[in-house]
């Protein structure tokens, strides 16, 4: 056949060639330069990101009649010859199919022999983790100590199926998946010589779908060409390989985030009646939310720029949820994902998920709205309740009316004019301690032994705030996440939406808007990792408390009403209700 594959056609043939390796290619040549020619090298990496190409180079380099060179000539008989396969000193065996005892018996016994066409003799080992037991026992004598006119070159993509014994006898070069970019510049150059008109957008979804692999690039590349002609479109691409558009992604997304259980499921019907596959449908859509969550977290990722290049809604969508959402929808996906390993309804798999992530949203929503109502009519009552204890006998009942109307006064002021999150109630020589709404049930259970117990108050955690820390705190909350980040990024990932409020006695205040944000980051397995980064941020030991951004509020507010009943003076009342509380101090 007179036709050859892209993939063969384009394949490198020197190391300039070579897309995305440098870190490879440069020790390689540097080596050659300096004849540090080793006797082993191992090749490892991800199918298609040029293993086998980079050995043929090296065998070319170390042979090629001008040479030893740092690039091969590509026009001397020993050059073509390599390249055609006509060199018999340059043997390449796939250890898929000669992976016996026997087979590296009879290796052991030519690599006596010296060469006969070239300088070397090379053996191009590929796939070598499929060697037995027993063949890789009989092949180490031999690798350590080939005669002075062998390579050995092994490559891999399974590094960690190698005895320790065989990766210690070669030098090793990781040879890293290709980024998205590099592929859509190589196949652009590609489309440029042979005439092919081809979309910026098409090349992009070609190197997603090929994932790293220059290889696996230029296979969809040339079939989409035989499929559309001339012209790459993204919709070629779509119906040859059976992917979703990013505008459909898209959509999706917004669907699900709008609950609009109606629309996703008549969106995912279409898909399927058009010949999409059920799985492939929930492959591509956790992808795209795995790159959403990327965005919200890591937006500075190279992948994710790229991404930002042809899908122009990208960041628009994944406004629309919050890290803590996205991780758990992932969860979700992939739950669902090896269920239909198992499952032979795959279609009502999709549908009852995308319903569950459309339905969790709003039922999430609207357990917050009821939780915060049943918050706010416990906080009111609390406050009455003292209101009606504390208040003195003797007061006239005109003094206590206008009281408590510089009390609602106060209140509507501090509605009016929101008071700042990290805002302590100011201590005085005459202050009280504040009577707080009470810790939820369910927060108080998550904050463990150390920090907090069941039904203890927000009040008794702050009796003496520390407003030294708590500077120290907010300046480097920003170096706190970071280390939380290293450590555990899933840790890192819900204490984002958390705003330091407070510390008191080793313990760091963490307001968050969420209810879920709240439980999930008290949860040992990432509390401990917090505690531990704030204990060094501080240097002294030191805990997380989560509570509730709503819970932080009542309790400001309750602490300056609570202070303001204290006062008998109708003008301070009146200065406080004109001002607000956090600007006035009351001293005797």
């Amino acid at each position: 056949m007179s036709y050859i594959a892209l993939y063969r056609e384009w394949r490198p043939q020197s190391f300039a060639e070579m897309v995305g390796q440098e870190h490879v290619t440069r020790t390689l040549q540097n080596a050659l330069r300096n004849q540090r020619l080793a006797h082993a090298y191992l090749f490892s990496g991800p199918r298609g990101t040029g293993k086998t190409s980079a050995a043929k180079i090296l065998s070319k380099t170390i042979n090629c009649e001008n040479g030893p060179t740092n690039e091969p000539c590509n026009e001397c008989a020993a050059c073509r010859g390599i390249t055609q396969g006509s060199i018999m000193d340059v043997v390449e065996i796939d250890a898929a199919s000669n992976r016996g005892v026997d087979e590296i018996r009879d290796l052991r016994e030519q690599v006596k022999y010296a060469p006969t066409e070239v300088r070397y003799k090379v053996y191009i080992v590929d796939e070598v983790h499929m060697l037995t037991t027993e063949a890789f026992n009989a092949l180490l004598k031999t690798l350590e100590e080939p005669p002075r006119h062998v390579v050995f070159i092994l490559a891999t993509t399974e590094p960690h199926k190698l005895p320790a014994t065989i990766i210690s006898r070669c030098q090793r070069f990781d040879f890293r998946r290709i980024s998205g970019r590099q592929i859509v510049e190589r196949l652009q150059h590609i489309a440029n010589e042979k005439q092919i008109e081809a979309e910026e957008d098409a090349l992009w979804l070609i190197a997603r779908s090929a994932e790293g692999g220059m290889r696996d690039a230029l296979s969809i590349f040339d079939q989409v060409i035989s499929f559309g002609g001339h012209k790459v479109s993204v919709d070629s691409i779509v119906s040859l390989i059976g992917g979703l558009r990013a505008d459909t992604l898209a959509s999706l997304a917004r669907s699900i985030a709008e609950h609009d259980v109606q629309q996703v499921l008549h969106a995912t019907g279409n898909l399927i009646e058009d010949g999409k596959d059920a799985g492939q449908i929930l492959h591509d859509l956790t992808l795209y939310f795995r790159d959403l969550l990327m965005y919200k977290t890591v937006p500075s990722l190279e992948e994710i720029q790229d991404r930002i290049q042809y899908d122009k809604s990208f960041p628009q969508v994944a406004d629309l949820f919050s890290p803590s959402q996205l991780i758990a929808m992932i969860e979700q996906m992939t739950e669902t994902a090896q269920e239909m390993k198992w499952h032979n309804q795959v279609r009502l798999l999709l549908e009852m998920l995308l319903v569950r992530l459309a339905n969790t949203q709003a039922a999430d929503v609207q357990a917050l709205w009821k939780r915060l109502e049943e918050l706010e009519r416990k906080v009111e009552t609390g406050v009455n309740r003292h209101h009606r204890q504390s208040e003195p006998t003797g007061v006239p009942q005109s003094n206590r009316e206008d009281a408590q109307e510089n009390r609602v006064g106060m209140k509507n002021n501090k509605e009016e004019q929101p008071t700042p999150s990290d805002a302590i109630p100011a201590s005085g020589s005459r202050q009280q301690e504040p009577v707080s709404a009470s810790v939820s049930a369910s927060a108080s259970a998550g904050m463990g032994s150390e920090t907090a117990s069941p039904g203890r108050s927000l009040g008794k955690l702050l009796n003496n705030p520390n407003l030294d820390l708590f500077e120290k705190i907010t300046s480097g909350w920003s170096q706190i996440l970071d280390q939380v980040k290293r450590r555990k990024i899933t840790a890192q990932a819900w204490l984002l939406d958390g705003e330091a409020v407070a510390v008191d006695s080793g313990n760091v205040i963490v307001a968050f808007k969420n209810q879920i944000h709240r439980d999930t980051v008290m949860k040992a397995i990432h509390k401990s990792v917090i505690d531990e980064v704030l204990s060094e941020f501080l240097e002294q030991p030191a805990g997380l408390v989560a509570i509730l951004q709503t819970e932080w509020k009542q309790y400001k507010q309750q602490g300056a009403a609570e202070l303001a009943s204290t006062v008998d003076n109708d003008l301070v009342d009146e200065v406080i209700s004109i001002f607000g509380r956090e600007i006035v101090d009351i001293e005797d």
